[in-house]
């Protein structure tokens, strides 16, 4: 079996994709699998380290740019879609998958030209622009939110969550009773309001120094100062502008501070980790409603980012790594919302799409 997956720009689009790679390796052996990115997207760089094949071609984001920077993504598209049809015609896949990012959208058209199956990955409640528009030229849609349906114009729907790194998926607990860790992520870019509450929150975290330690992904941007304020704390931390080894950290972490993104909230539902959300205010509303989700399932807590304060989240972290029934409980509704065979659900449903038909296995489907 033949493969292209298109998109990526950020780990919250692009480590789906590899757990999807891996899971076509993994049910056939001898599966070929393409990746279609931009060059510069993290794919570029990361894929070569995972020994996947990648392919190049010209394209940029167009929601939230300005007048300039919509004419310049407009004016990429027919290039983006020619450089798409010549890199299918060369691969000649059975199947393309689009998993977000703004170079997931001219692969997918030159797909639809070709005639080449399509399927997309929606993990946001709310989808983006991109999954709107080619939404009706699918073949199969994959959603991670039942309330997705209402947005997308699909054949076809498998709601089967999004797809986790087995290393994430298979991570066993290594929480200690004497000492509580706090996990802060902010994406795979970090997020700079995040690490500036956690400076001003850290003096009024020091009463907690001797039961707890802190693991930090600032993105390279932040990570000088925020080390340097960790450093003049009492504060037991590790301290790093990308974290590689998440299946680790995951496993340690009692309490997880995070943006809100939908590749995020896979994974703390696949390790059943409480969290404290602080949805990214730019992302149109899309994190907001995946944290909302989360809350309403009683896995999270959430925070606005117009809300966060040094002090206030101190405390916020405070009470919650003080009461372990309340860790527990929300532990367990995380593990509610997760999905830890997406992967698997997924790729099955691929076979069976350019196969002789038949129904798409889990959830429901719709025609």
């Amino acid at each position: 079996m033949k493969v292209v997956i298109a998109g990526g720009g950020t780990g919250g689009h692009l480590y789906p994709g590899i757990a999807l790679a891996q899971t076509f390796q993994k049910v056939e052996s001898n599966a070929r699998i393409l990746f279609v990115g931009t060059a510069q997207g993290m794919e570029a760089r990361l894929l070569p380290e995972k020994g996947f094949p990648f392919a190049a071609i010209s394209a940029r984001g167009f929601v939230g740019k300005g007048i300039s920077g919509r004419l310049k993504s407009l004016f990429l598209v027919p290039v983006g879609l020619m450089q798409s049809i010549s890199i299918l015609r060369n691969f000649s896949p059975q199947l393309v998958i689009g998993i977000g990012g703004y170079a997931a959208g001219p692969v997918l058209l030159a797909a639809v030209l070709l005639k080449i199956k399509r399927v997309i990955l929606e993990p946001n409640l709310v989808p983006g622009l991109a999954n709107k528009l080619v939404a009706p030229w699918v073949d199969l849609a994959v959603i991670a939110f039942e309330e997705s349906r209402a947005y997308m114009k699909a054949k076809r729907f498998l709601q089967a969550g999004v797809p986790v790194r087995p290393e994430i998926v298979q991570a066993k607990s290594t929480t200690r009773p004497d000492k509580k860790t706090l996990l802060i992520l902010g994406g795979s870019q970090g997020a700079q309001s995040i690490n500036r509450v956690m400076v001003a929150a850290l003096p009024h975290l020091e009463k907690m120094k001797s039961s707890l330690q802190i693991v930090h992904q600032t993105g390279k941007r932040d990570w000088e100062e925020v080390r340097a304020a960790y450093e003049r704390s009492e504060l037991s931390a590790r301290v790093e502008p990308f974290i590689h080894d998440m299946a680790a950290v995951y496993a340690a972490a009692d309490l997880v501070l995070s943006r809100a993104g939908a590749g995020t909230l896979s994974e703390l539902g696949a390790v059943g980790k409480p969290s404290i959300l602080v949805p990214y205010p730019l992302a149109t509303g899309h994190q907001e409603k995946n944290a909302a989700a989360f809350v309403s399932a009683g896995a999270s807590e959430m925070i606005l980012d117009r809300d966060l304060d040094g002090r206030k989240l101190a405390d916020r972290i405070t009470t919650l790594l003080s009461d372990p029934k309340r860790l527990s409980e929300m532990s367990e509704a995380a593990r509610r919302q997760g999905h830890p065979r997406s992967a698997e659900e997924i790729v099955e449903a691929c076979f069976q799409l350019i196969g002789a038909g038949g129904r798409v296995p889990g959830g429901r489907e719709e025609q």
